[in-house]
Parts: structure tokens; C-alpha cells; sequence
């Protein structure tokens, strides 16, 4: 393949492991990658959590079936900002019952619904419902982090053999 623009073609083409000459007409530019923000250093070690446990199905073996419906309102709790419904496969999914918070700005947050699940599952009951508030930050520009505070209602639903 070549490339008109710049008169490259694929055997004069840049890798990964070639660096930008900073030459005038060298006509390409490799892009540095990105520094992770907060947020997603944060997001990185909750997954590494959440791999770390084990299969539902292992950790309660009684346990067949999961629906979960999670209800987003906003730090009042009057205004709904989204709804989320899933069906879990016990078989293959982990025990850390974990969500990630709506807000785009929050770091530090998130849900975490496996104390709720672990407490359902050893009582027997095949309904679960509460409310919880996210606790983590939001930054805005330059201003003060405050508090997210978006809360989440949320029902499980579930089916034992």
C-alpha cells in the first residue's frame, strides 16, 4: 500500500518502536501514549479485584440464577439519570458483585453489591433490595472536588436449586 500524502509506503512505514524523527517533511508523527487519570487507575485495580474471586457458582454453590436491576438517580435522589437490567450467568461470572458509577467526573466510587449478595444468599432470600450512595470525588476544573453522592437503587433477584 501507498500512501499518497506523504509518498510512504508499507516497508518505509513507521512502527511501534520508531520514534518521530522530528525531521521537516518526515510526514509522520507516532502518538505518545496517554497518562492514565485517577479513574482509570482506580477502574484498573477494582478489575484486578474483581478477577481475583471466584465463580459465583463456586462461591455459592446453592445459587442458580441472578437478574439485577440497578436504578441511577441523581445526589437528591428525585431526579432518574439511568437504568441497567442484566441477567447473570452464575456459571461464569465473579463473585464481586461490582458497578461502576454514572458520573463521567468520579473517581474513587462505584457500587459494590456483593456484601448484599453474600447476605441474600445466606439468609435464603430470593428477593434483595436497597440504596446506596457513591462516595466518590468529582473534580471539575480547577474547583474544589466535591463529594458525587449519585445514588443507586438496585433489586436482585434470585434463584436457588
Amino acid at each position: 500500500m501507498r500512501c499518497d500524502q506523504c509518498s510512504l509506503s508499507d516497508d518505509n512505514m513507521p512502527n511501534q518502536k520508531q520514534k518521530y524523527s522530528g525531521q521537516a517533511g518526515s510526514g509522520f508523527m507516532v502518538q505518545m501514549p496517554r497518562k492514565p487519570n485517577a479513574r482509570q487507575e482506580y477502574r484498573l485495580k477494582q478489575r484486578e479485584r474483581i478477577e481475583a474471586s471466584p465463580v459465583m457458582s463456586t462461591k455459592y454453590p446453592r445459587l442458580r440464577g441472578l437478574k439485577v436491576t440497578l436504578e441511577f438517580f441523581d445526589a437528591t435522589g428525585s431526579t432518574k439519570q439511568g437504568e441497567m437490567k442484566c441477567k447473570v450467568n452464575v456459571g461464569h461470572a465473579r463473585a464481586e458483585l461490582w458497578f461502576g458509577c454514572p458520573g463521567v467526573e468520579c473517581v474513587g466510587g462505584d457500587f459494590d453489591l456483593s456484601g448484599a449478595l453474600t447476605e441474600a444468599v445466606a439468609v435464603g432470600h430470593k428477593v434483595a433490595t436497597g440504596e446506596l450512595r457513591c462516595q466518590g470525588t468529582r473534580h471539575r476544573g480547577k474547583l474544589e472536588p466535591m463529594v458525587c453522592g449519585t445514588v443507586l437503587r438496585y433489586k436482585l433477584t434470585l434463584n436457588y436449586d
